[in-house]
């Protein structure tokens, strides 16, 4: 009968590493939702003012006349 061996080893953890990764991952997933609520919106002036209306508007956003 074989017994399994149970070895206590030691883990070495970078904490700082693992911070930087997990706020990478969450920079990321902001700027994934930011890009698609952009997306939204730029699909929602679209269909509310056109695609003319919408430049229009910019240009007037822009230039202020």
């Amino acid at each position: 009968m074989k017994t399994p061996i149970i070895l206590k080893e030691k883990v070495d953890v970078n904490i700082t590493e693992e911070v930087m990764s997990f706020i990478a991952k969450v920079g990321t997933v902001a700027g994934a939702m930011i890009g698609i609520w952009a997306l939204a919106t730029l699909v929602a002036g679209l269909t509310s003012a056109g695609p003319l209306g919408l430049i229009r508007g910019y240009i007037t956003a822009i230039t202020g006349f």
